[in-house]
């Protein structure tokens, strides 16, 4: 068997894969791994995980956002879930993917490190994996200094109904911890905060036959009505996530999602809950009098609701990190009132907002300071968008993906390396970071079917829910978390040896050399006109950076 050979600098979470085939079974599969030895220094086998990975039902074709799915549409078996059950059957002529972690520790002494994986399964010999581990004498940062702004929106009413728990209880929260860590671990800088009840409008879930409830997010500010009249806004929920994502290392923004841009497309919701205010929110209540939830449908009501907001992240010293966030506005004219009735009633609130139209910039950069274009508006504008760049220094500038045909992408359908192309499109793109809507949304049972009818495969998660209340990665995460590590190197690059170094670097992975023809006729190119779909380009792409950063 040839032995495997990975690199790293310290500190970097190493992955490789290999594949286990048998013509007539085997029982009680397991993976064991030894400790690594160099000739100065050993690490425990506790660096390494090597975990089998579970096949989910996936789509094969792409179907159309927010359709649906042709009942006839074919269906296949994708390997995503990375389990962490210690033992697993094989059947009869079937393969089981094994996917191997490193975590080079922060402290570890350069050179090259030898170990195995040794497979055994019952009633059969035992076979060696072998793999060396060379660490470099380079230090990545910790997670949580990366310069990659990574920003997946989290939804934490799901991970309650998948988990079957009472919403924003203690075991709710305890859950939350291994989502929250998770996120952390890919260098996640934003919290998702919702102020109002489903401010996505269910992300059109009205129109999905079978798992209508799990697109719904749902307000983490109770509201109570009390009996002389007088409204109470209990911020304690909103505060308690804030801590236990900050605590578990994401603390850059707090993204508030519910107050600008509710969408409200769902024709069986009010669709003036205040016709009085520019905004449709959402602020159910409780009211003392009659023991009812009701919603809030006087404009007075939502202005105090907005004040009392802000004061509360003002007094508790968050301000800084708060952006009244919004979702793809439609109609300028009603989001340039809202941002107009925000700004006088909390002017200190900040925003971001993902964009379809790089004029969005132009207009309200002095009220917004993240900007995330869509991928394809940021490539056929990218002048515009790099001029924008030069003249608002002091913003944010992200892109994102998400349903739909732009590519890269994170659907299962789409080739793995698209992932970890996330991080070099990004520094091609010359840009802050990534933004994608999902991360733990899944239909009744993912780990099995991770289909919807209106979303692709993939489309709504980069994680699983495992077994109590534990996380379970996907290999999707795992290359988008090589990505990021990729964009930290060559971030380093372009610091110590320049642009041109960098970018010609890229040129050994990236085809396209004008940003702007990676659309052709406002349609996104084919993945393999872009960029190489070959592991070993980007393998050899690492090899040559590593080299430079150390010399």
């Amino acid at each position: 068997i040839e032995v495997c050979h990975l690199e790293g600098w310290r500190g970097e979470t190493l992955n490789a894969q290999f594949l286990l085939y048998t013509g007539r079974g085997a029982e009680a599969v397991t993976c064991k791994v030894k400790d690594l030895k160099s000739q100065n220094a050993t690490f425990s086998s506790d660096i390494v995980k090597a975990q089998f990975v579970r096949y989910t039902l996936a789509d094969m074709a792409s179907p159309n956002c927010r359709c649906y799915r042709d009942p006839e549409q074919p269906a296949i078996l994708s390997p995503d879930l990375i389990d962490t059950l210690k033992v697993f059957n094989i059947g009869a002529c079937s393969t089981r993917p094994v996917w191997v972690t490193v975590s080079i520790p922060h402290d570890a002494k350069p050179g090259i490190y030898e170990s195995e994986i040794l497979v055994s399964y019952s009633g059969g010999r035992r076979i060696s994996m072998p793999f060396t581990v060379e660490v470099i004498d380079q230090t990545l940062p910790e997670y949580k200094d990366w310069k990659f702004h990574l920003d997946l929106w989290q939804h934490p009413s799901a991970v309650a109904r998948m988990e079957n728990l009472e919403m924003w209880s203690d075991e709710h929260f305890e859950v939350l911890k291994s989502y929250a860590q998770s996120l952390a671990a890919l260098g996640q800088k934003s919290i998702t905060v919702c102020a109002s009840e489903i401010p996505w409008d269910g992300q059109s879930c009205y129109v999905e036959l079978t798992y209508k409830g799990n697109v719904f997010e749902y307000s983490m500010i109770p509201v109570t009505r009390r009996t002389d009249g007088s409204f109470h806004y209990d911020y304690s929920i909103m505060q308690r996530y804030i801590d236990l994502c900050t605590e578990a290392g994401i603390s850059g923004d707090i993204e508030i999602f519910g107050l600008v841009n509710v969408w409200t497309q769902n024709p069986q919701m009010p669709k003036e809950m205040c016709p009085d205010y520019p905004e449709q929110l959402r602020i159910r209540y409780l009211d003392e009098a009659d023991g009812c939830l009701k919603y809030v449908r006087d404009a007075e009501v939502f202005k105090d609701y907005v004040r009392s907001l802000e004061r509360y992240f003002i007094e508790t010293k968050q301000i800084e990190r708060v952006r009244i966030a919004a979702d793809e506005p439609g109609d300028v004219e009603k989001y340039r009132t809202s941002l107009a009735m925000l700004a006088e009633l909390a002017p200190n609130f900040r925003c971001k907002c993902a964009i379809n139209h790089a004029e969005f910039i132009e207009e309200f950069h002095d009220r917004i300071d993240d900007f995330v274009p869509y991928l394809r508006c940021t490539v056929v504008e990218y002048d515009r968008l790099m001029q924008y760049y030069k003249d608002y220094p002091d913003k944010k500038f992200l892109w994102y993906v998400c349903c739909g045909g732009a590519s890269p992408n994170n659907f299962l359908r789409t080739a793995p390396i698209e992932n970890r192309m996330t991080g070099l499109m990004t520094s091609k793109l010359r840009l802050d970071g990534f933004l994608r809507w999902n991360y733990c949304i899944w239909p009744d049972d993912p780990r099995k079917d991770i289909r919807y009818s209106h979303f692709e495969a993939g489309d709504t998660n980069f994680v699983y829910p495992g077994y109590n209340g534990k996380v379970l990665l996907s290999l999707r995460y795992k290359n988008l978390q090589r990505g990021i590590a990729d964009y930290e190197l060559l971030e380093a690059i372009r610091a110590a040896k320049g642009d041109e170094v960098a970018d010609a670097l890229l040129a050994k992975v990236i085809h396209i050399v004008d940003v702007k023809d990676f659309y052709d006729e406002n349609r996104c190119k084919p993945s393999e006109e872009m960029f190489s779909l070959n592991f070993e380009d980007y393998n050899a792409l690492k090899a040559e950076m590593l080299k430079l950063l150390s010399l």
